[in-house]
């Protein structure tokens, strides 16, 4: 990790700024994006300054600000090493009663901001010559749940997005590694409020704290695969995935 240059977007808060933590307290030198520039500013301060961090104010919805963040990055420290793509966010809904704006909202940053940083790193990644992409996804991209069918899409939508491009990354020096974790306690739930969570979300609540611990493991580690969180997630996912109408019975019965 001493020196590696990581690139963490939606780091001002929640699972972003425990990652861009640990990451720091292993010797990596970090560039912080978020909208939020106090927020940012005030952790790259803790994280050591312009010696050792970076804070740049982007909205990954849009493609200037992307461009931005890259230029930002490499006249600073030179190089990107790892992008780790955490923003996102989600709000909770019945799908009949759900505004379409805020499937819309969501897509925009959950998967395009995604895939528009990826673009754009992707040639720093391949020059570093031991770049990797980790994608922070959810449990909510492998199990469907009442009330999130929005998020879900989205999610559902980065996790097929990021198994393929495993794939297109197999032959290449740049790892991929894709992060799903159950429910945490973050500032995410400044828009999922608690009173909409499913209670079948219950079996998979996990620390915040985990979850930057998993990934940096992933990271220290150059991970090309999937890490779920908690670990029976993956269980409960692939039960779902193999009896569809038993995970539907068992979530209209739990909630």
């Amino acid at each position: 990790m001493h020196d590696r240059v990581i690139v963490i977007t939606g780091a001002s808060s929640g699972f972003g700024a425990l990652i861009a933590r640990r990451c720091a307290a292993r010797g990596a030198r970090v560039v912080l994006a978020a909208r939020t520039t106090a927020r940012l500013e005030q952790l790259a301060g803790e994280l050591g300054g312009a010696a050792r961090a970076l804070a740049v104010p982007a909205d990954i919805t849009r493609d200037d600000d992307v461009q931005q963040l890259r230029a930002a990055a490499l006249a600073h420290f030179g190089r990107v090493d790892v992008l780790v793509n955490n923003a996102g966010f989600g709000i909770f809904d019945p799908i009949a009663t759900a505004p379409p704006d805020d499937l819309e909202r969501m897509l925009a940053v959950n998967l395009h901001g995604a895939l528009r940083c990826t673009r754009v790193f992707l040639p720093e990644l391949h020059a570093s010559g031991a770049g990797q992409i980790v994608m922070m996804a959810s449990l909510g991209g492998l199990i469907a749940a009442p009330n999130m069918g929005y998020y879900c899409a989205t999610k559902f939508a980065l996790v097929g997005l990021t198994r393929t491009l495993m794939l297109e990354l197999a032959d290449s020096p740049v790892r991929c590694a894709l992060i799903c974790p159950g429910v945490a306690a973050t500032g995410f739930q400044q828009h999922a409020e608690w009173s909409k969570y499913p209670r079948i979300s219950q079996l998979s609540t996990v620390s915040a704290a985990a979850v930057a611990d998993a990934t940096l493991r992933a990271i220290v580690r150059r991970t090309h695969g999937e890490v779920v969180i908690p670990w029976y997630g993956r269980a409960l996912a692939v039960a779902a995935a193999a009896l569809p109408g038993l995970a539907r019975w068992i979530t209209r019965r739990i909630g």
